[in-house]
């Protein structure tokens, strides 16, 4: 058993896999004879090392140690000879690089759902904003910068219409907000300064989205159909010798084709927020209870000494994994081809960490037809009945996540 280890040993020290075809190429090349329930019990303590280290910042689980120590005493090994050799293992546990390191803590990370997430629209698209607001508020309130006052165009979004509309001080700040056409479409904007909205205050923030939202509520009402944009966009001429108002022409006149698309893409439909979720202890439940792989380790384990029912368990906890990690891929297809059938575009977005406990399979931005608004709902009131899964639905919201940026100069992104 010793010459397994270090072979091992060897294999972490060189940044190799330490994995059991790899430990025992190793014992042939070296022309030593390979016992097989050894190097399945010692590929099993490799593979659930890095966990270990990871988990003790560091050092072996004790219940490894003391594993060793039982089995290394059994072979005679010299107590001298024992201490060196589960301290040069340590230490090799220790010098894995720090890319796999990362890899194992992504692992965990995808397993407990904790990736980031921008959402669109609702509470959760205000914090992004507000971050994103908060990151730069080094910089001066919007307006009182010498020789910058009212040289940006603050652009809420695109409408239909040639017709140039005051929409009164319904602004942020106050601002007056009025259109600037350009062939058959209108720009609905507010004079501003060239620096972007900052805060380092949340409700000021909140505020500012709020009246954002609120001006294209009421552009809305008026103009009809509206492409928004997102906060903070604002246009700015490159020179002295180009009037803001112009450049907003000339953005409208860039775009023109693309803007008329996007119109006829968002004309009558709205955007709606997907988010299924799965609870982990629930679904770990069923797998155990349906896959034999599982049924047999567990067996296995039952029969075994405590240090070596531990070595099972990890790999039971590997197994398990896995087969979740298969698993959500084809609850995502199956969810993901049911909600498609009621929605003209869909935006997958990253998930998010949730702390209830539940693990987000996905999350996505739709665009919905107003009459199929219906349909959708059955829909996902049938994923929301599956045992173990949840659905989250928002909206309706404008949707901003098939609107089209501006391709000029924009401040704040």
């Amino acid at each position: 058993m010793e010459e397994i280890f270090y072979a091992a040993l060897a294999l972490h020290i060189a940044g190799k896999p330490a994995n059991k075809e790899n430990i025992k190429a190793v014992l042939i090349k070296a022309g030593t004879p390979v016992d097989e329930p050894a190097l399945d019990a010692i590929a099993a303590f490799v593979e659930s090392l890095a966990t270990a280290h990871q988990d003790k910042e560091g050092a072996l689980d004790p219940r490894i140690i003391k594993f060793l120590t039982n089995e290394l005493t059994g072979q005679k090994v010299e107590p001298k000879q024992l201490e060196v050799l589960l301290a040069e293992l340590s230490k090799a546990a220790a010098s894995v690089p720090e890319t796999q390191n990362a890899i194992f803590r992504d692992l965990i990370a995808s397993e407990e759902g904790d990736a980031r997430h921008e959402a669109r629209g609702s509470i959760a698209r205000e914090e992004v904003i507000i971050k994103e607001a908060k990151a730069a508020a080094v910089g001066p309130v919007p307006g009182s910068e010498v020789g910058t006052q009212g040289k940006g165009r603050y652009v809420y979004g695109v409408a239909v219409g040639d017709r140039d509309v005051r929409l009164g001080p319904i602004g942020i700040e106050g601002s007056e907000v009025y259109t600037i056409t350009y062939e058959d479409i209108s720009a609905i904007v507010h004079n501003c300064s060239t620096e972007p909205y900052q805060s380092t205050d949340d409700e000021t923030v909140k505020n500012w989205v709020s009246t954002h939202q609120s001006v294209l509520d009421a552009a809305g009402e008026q103009l009809g159909i509206i492409i928004p944009l997102g906060f903070d966009t604002i246009l700015q001429p490159k020179n002295d010798a180009t009037s803001p108002d112009q450049v907003v022409r000339d953005w409208l006149k860039q775009d023109y084709e693309r803007l008329h698309t996007v119109m006829r893409k968002v004309e009558g439909k709205d955007e709606y927020g997907v988010q299924v979720s799965y609870e982990p202890k629930l679904i770990i439940k069923q797998i155990s209870e349906q896959s034999e792989e599982i049924r047999k380790i567990k067996e296995e384990m039952a029969t075994k000494s405590p240090g070596m029912a531990y070595m099972y368990k990890q790999k039971l906890e590997r197994v398990v994994k896995a087969e979740t990690e298969r698993l959500a891929d084809v609850w995502f297809s199956d969810f993901y081809g049911r909600i498609k059938k009621h929605t003209d575009d869909i935006v997958v977005e990253k998930t998010k960490k949730l702390n209830n406990g539940k693990v987000m399979l996905f999350n996505l931005s739709c665009l919905v037809a107003r009459e199929k608004i219906d349909s959708l709902g059955k829909e996902l009131e049938a994923i929301d009945n599956t045992d173990g899964f949840s659905v989250h639905f928002s909206g309706p919201w404008p949707p901003y996540s098939f609107a089209a940026k501006p391709v000029v100069l924009v401040k704040g992104e």
